[in-house]
């Protein structure tokens, strides 16, 4: 069981996350306009993370058109995770909050269709979905379980 650690800028949330499922490359503009940047994340069940410190909420509709809770520090605002209501059970985790971020790099990119085009895949991208791809992402996500 391969054991991963992280936590916020300021340090008042701290989290432990174990047996990573895979990492995912989120091209969509929601994404971008709420991480301030690229997003990536790193999923891991629901029961393999757990948090210690306060975070608070940000609840919003995500590109299926399902909710998505994210959860942020509230003293510095860094992001640390979300939850999809579509992927129960599962959670990501961003992946620049991660103490060892250098280990995951994106197996999954999703919403190429808004790809910024001066984006280059090096070969770590096994699987490219446009638009949401819900069904082929669950089923990707459960492969690799």
């Amino acid at each position: 069981m391969s054991e991963h650690n992280g936590g916020c800028h300021c340090g008042k949330v701290k989290f432990t996350a174990k047996d990573p499922i895979i990492s995912v490359a989120c091209n969509c503009q929601r994404c971008r306009k709420l991480s301030g940047s690229l997003h990536l994340g790193v999923i891991f069940s629901e029961e393999n993370f757990s948090v210690d410190g306060e975070l608070s909420s940000y609840e919003y509709v995500g590109g299926s058109g399902n909710k998505v809770n994210s959860k942020f520090c509230g003293i510095c605002g860094c992001k640390i995770y979300s939850k999809a209501e579509l992927f129960e059970g599962l959670v990501s985790v961003k992946l620049g909050v991660l103490d060892d971020a250098l280990d995951f790099p994106p197996q999954m990119e999703v919403f190429t269709n808004y790809k910024l085009n001066w984006l280059k895949d090096n070969g770590c991208i096994k699987e490219s979905f446009e638009e949401a791809a819900v069904a082929e992402r669950l089923t990707s996500i459960l492969e690799n379980l």
